[in-house]
């Protein structure tokens, strides 16, 4: 797996802590989630931001040379893709603690309009392109959690990652971003343990017919 970093962060990398660089980069990016959960992808304007933001629009531009780009870093960083993955002893806690986390922000309405842009298809070729590097650039993000418990010996070597975690999101993020359900913690967990449950039978099954 390719582990170098997305586009959308590298261009984040060199402010300064706590400076005026960082504070605009945080405004910016909490900004356009705002305005593209409001308005959508198609009439989401960069120069719109930047005149809320109170910078020059290239100063924005700087940083994300296209309004693609910063449709991404700031849909990436509203679903928290670049904070630290969840390390506890276990895979099961791990992934319950991530999928806590996710629903809790596909909760809002924010999280809603952002789960229905990664989740369609649209028929204009620029938002689906957008919705599949947000897809991939969270797999690759939520992958680390299955790679890490392969590396100790917690899960099989052959298991996907990418089967195992949209085992695990695909039908519990459908139901909240799509369809507005409320899932608790107990299903959550139930979907968890499924899937790990799955991937332990596969991979002894695989195991049993290779002897």
């Amino acid at each position: 797996m390719d582990k170098r970093q997305p586009r959308s962060v590298r261009r984040t990398i060199g402010a300064r802590t706590g400076g005026r660089s960082e504070r605009v980069v945080t405004a910016v990016l909490r900004l356009a989630a705002e305005e593209i959960a409001r308005a959508g992808y198609t009439a989401f304007r960069v120069e719109h931001v930047a005149e809320r933001a109170g910078v020059n629009k290239t100063t924005v531009y700087r940083r994300w040379p296209t309004k693609g780009d910063l449709a991404e870093a700031a849909v990436l960083a509203f679903l928290g893709q670049h904070e630290p993955l969840p390390e506890t002893s276990s895979v099961r806690a791990d992934l319950v603690e991530m999928v806590r986390r996710a629903i809790a922000v596909a909760s809002t309405p924010e999280g809603r309009a952002f789960m229905r842009l990664i989740a369609v298809d649209s028929t204009e070729p620029e938002v689906s392109a957008l919705g599949r590097r947000l897809r991939a650039s969270m797999m690759e993000h939520r992958a680390g959690v299955i790679e890490r418990a392969q590396r100790r010996g917690e899960l099989p070597a052959g298991i996907d990652p990418r089967v195992l975690l949209d085992a695990i999101f695909v039908p519990i993020l459908s139901r909240v971003g799509r369809y507005e359900e409320d899932v608790d913690l107990a299903t959550a967990e139930a979907f968890v343990d499924l899937a790990l449950a799955g991937a332990q039978h596969g991979a002894a099954r695989g195991h049993q017919e290779a002897c």
